[in-house]
């Protein structure tokens, strides 16, 4: 019988996902392959069934699993597809489950005065700290996404005594923040990389983007972190579940 740790900081369900994002990863559960069923699950990890579905749609949101009516949840195939476009995951959660190694590299990671970022999209005061993160995401040490964030010290106390190599700052602000994460917005469009984000992933100035710009609430409101992200398609898609 798999076990959860209640002493850990994620909730039981997220131990559960990842848990099987790690049998995903190993080809314990390949490509195709069908999920225990719920029941198998409840029993394996003591929990129950709202436990358990929270955790499959979980992985059904990062494009890991697709859940068919009457059918069961299966393994899907293909290139990472996180379904960042409609669901408030991070860049990391969505692709933790590829086969690929993923890593972090923080090029920079720095406290700096609101005013020196005055695109923030909320009115500071010019006083106020934020944490100023800069990072690169890579897939088998292929580079495949450049990274900028900035956090609000104020709405996330100690956050930036975080090892952000091996902590997706969307767990952070899980742990830190003053609120709950409750909602965001992201746009994207095409952009050509210029030389600073060409030369990180390895790519011509020629090559297309995705650029993804990104602003994070929490539940009373306030804009705790945004974001620009540049991703290179010729590793990454990005999915969309519609339902009609």
């Amino acid at each position: 019988m798999a076990e959860t740790d209640p002493n850990l900081m994620l909730p039981i369900h997220e131990q559960i996902s990842e848990a099987l994002r790690s049998r995903i990863r190993s080809g314990e559960l390949p490509v195709g392959s069908r999920l225990p069923a719920e029941s198998t699950l409840m029993e394996e990890f003591s929990v129950a069934r709202g436990t358990v579905r929270r955790a499959l749609r979980t992985l059904n949101e990062q494009g890991i699993v697709q859940t068919l009516q009457g059918k069961g949840t299966y393994v899907r195939s293909g290139r990472p597809e996180p379904s960042i476009a409609q669901t408030l995951v991070g860049l990391s959660e969505s692709l933790s489950y590829s086969e690929k190694s993923l890593t972090t590299t923080v090029l920079r990671q720095d406290i700096v005065p609101a005013s020196a970022y005055p695109e923030f999209p909320s009115t500071l005061d010019p006083a106020e700290q934020l944490l100023f993160l800069d990072r690169v995401r890579s897939l088998d040490d292929i580079p495949v996404a450049r990274l900028k964030n900035w956090v609000r010290l104020s709405l996330a106390p100690g956050i930036d005594g975080t090892d952000f190599e091996t902590t997706a700052l969307f767990t952070a602000l899980d742990r830190r923040a003053t609120g709950h994460l409750s909602s965001g917005r992201r746009t994207f469009e095409a952009v050509l990389a210029d030389g600073d984000i060409a030369n990180t992933l390895r790519i011509s100035t020629s090559v297309p983007l995705l650029f993804l710009k990104q602003v994070t609430y929490l539940d009373d409101g306030a804009v705790v972190e945004c974001s620009d992200v540049w991703m290179d398609s010729q590793h990454v898609t990005v999915a969309m579940n519609l339902i009609r």
